[in-house]
C-alpha cells in the first residue's frame, strides 16, 4: 500500500533533479544537430569556395610565374630603359656590372646602353673605385639569398595573406557559414520550434554557436593552407608563422558574424557592407578607427611573427607604424570572441522572435 503511494507521489511529483539531465542532453542534441545542418553547403558557401578557387589559382600562377622574387622586379625607368619596356632588375644590375661597362667602353658594343656617368674611367681610379662600389651594390643585393628569401616572404605576405585571404576570403567564409547557424531556422520556420526546447535562449544562442564554430574554423585554417600550398616554399613558410593569427581571426568573425546572424533578418547583407566597408576601407585608413576592426588585430600579429623571424617589417607599409603589440593583439582577440557570445546571449535571450518571416 505505501509502495504504491510512493509511485503515485513520485509520477506526480518527479524528482527536481530529473529535468537537469535531460536539458543538457537536449542543449548536447542542438549542439549536434547545428553542427549537421551546416553539412549542405549553402548558396553563399559556393560563392565563397568559387572565391577561394580563384585566389588560389592567382597564387599559383603568380608563385610559377616568379611574382613574389625579386630579381622578377622591373628595375625604374633610366636614360637606357626610356624607350621599350622596363628591364627586369636583374638586366639592369648586369648591366650595371664592372664587366658589362668595361665592355661597352673597349668594345664599342651599344654605345647608347650606358649613361656617360655610368662609364669606366682608369685614368681616374678613385672615381672608378667609387662608380664601380656605387653600380655593383644592386647586383651584390639580388645574388644575396636571405634578402631574395626575406623580399619573396614579404611580398607574398602582403599581397596573398595580408590583402586578399585577410581582407576578402576569411571574412566571407565565417560569414557564409556564422550567420547561416539561424538563418536555416528562419527559412524553414524552424526557430520558434527551436526556442520551444527546454533550454535557456542564450543556451541556444551558444549551441548554434558551437555547432558552427568548427565549420568556420575548418573552412578558415583550410582555405589558408590551400592558398599558403599554392605559394609554394614560400607559402608553406608563411602558414607555418600566420596559422595561429588565422585561426584567433578565424573565431573572432565566426563569433561576430554569428551575432549578426541572430540580431539581422539579412544578415548576409549586413556582413557583406561589414566586409567591403568596415574591414577592407576603413581598416586600411590611418587614425584610431582602424582599432574596431578585427583583422587589424590578427594583421599586427602576422606582422609581429615576421619581423620576429627576421623579414623587414618595412615592405608592410600598411601596418608597420601602427601595429600593436602582440601581447594586446592576442588579449583583443581572444576577449572578442567571449564578449561578442556573450552579448549574444543576453541580446537574443531578450529578443522577440515569431516565424511569419
Amino acid at each position: 500500500m505505501n509502495t504504491t503511494h510512493e509511485s503515485a507521489a513520485q509520477a506526480l511529483h518527479p524528482a527536481p533533479h530529473s529535468t537537469l539531465p535531460s536539458a543538457f542532453r537536449a542543449w548536447c542534441v542542438l549542439v549536434v544537430q547545428s553542427f549537421q545542418r551546416h553539412w549542405r553547403m549553402r548558396q553563399m558557401g559556393l560563392v565563397s569556395a568559387g572565391l577561394l578557387a580563384l585566389v588560389v589559382t592567382w597564387v599559383g600562377f603568380a608563385t610559377r610565374n616568379g611574382a613574389w622574387d625579386v630579381t622578377q622586379l622591373r628595375a625604374r625607368r633610366t636614360v637606357t630603359t626610356m624607350i621599350g619596356p622596363r628591364p627586369l632588375a636583374t638586366q639592369e644590375a648586369e648591366r650595371q656590372s664592372l664587366g658589362a661597362r668595361y665592355q661597352v667602353l673597349f668594345e664599342g658594343a651599344e654605345v647608347n646602353a650606358q649613361p656617360p656617368h655610368e662609364l669606366p674611367n682608369p685614368l681616374n681610379p678613385t672615381e672608378d673605385a667609387l662608380t664601380t662600389l656605387l653600380l655593383s651594390i644592386p647586383q651584390a643585393a639580388l645574388r644575396s639569398e636571405p634578402l631574395r628569401e626575406s623580399w619573396g616572404f614579404m611580398n607574398y605576405s602582403r599581397f596573398a595573406v595580408l590583402l586578399v585571404f585577410m581582407g576578402f576570403v576569411l571574412p566571407l567564409f565565417t560569414l557564409s557559414y556564422a550567420s547561416g547557424a539561424f538563418g536555416t531556422d528562419r527559412e524553414t520556420r524552424s526557430l520558434v520550434w527551436v526556442m520551444t526546447r527546454p533550454i535557456p535562449r542564450g543556451g541556444i544562442y551558444l549551441a548554434k554557436f558551437l555547432g558552427t564554430l568548427p565549420w568556420c574554423v575548418a573552412f578558415g585554417l583550410g582555405g589558408f593552407a590551400l592558398v599558403s600550398l599554392a605559394g609554394g616554399a614560400t607559402g608553406r613558410a608563411a602558414f607555418a608563422l600566420y596559422w595561429p593569427a588565422a585561426a584567433a581571426g578565424t573565431v573572432a568573425f565566426a563569433a561576430l558574424f554569428h551575432l549578426v546572424g541572430a540580431l539581422f533578418r539579412r544578415p548576409v547583407v549586413i556582413g557583406l557592407v561589414y566586409v567591403f566597408f568596415f574591414e577592407t576601407v576603413v581598416a586600411a585608413l590611418p587614425g584610431s578607427l582602424k582599432l574596431l576592426s578585427l583583422t587589424f588585430y590578427a594583421r599586427s600579429l602576422m606582422y609581429n611573427e615576421a619581423v620576429a623571424a627576421g623579414h623587414p617589417g618595412e615592405m608592410l607599409p600598411a601596418i608597420t607604424a601602427q601595429a600593436v603589440s602582440s601581447e594586446t593583439a592576442w588579449a583583443v582577440l581572444l576577449a572578442a570572441p567571449v564578449a561578442i557570445t556573450l552579448l549574444g546571449m543576453w541580446l537574443f535571450s531578450r529578443s522577440e522572435y515569431r516565424d511569419d518571416v
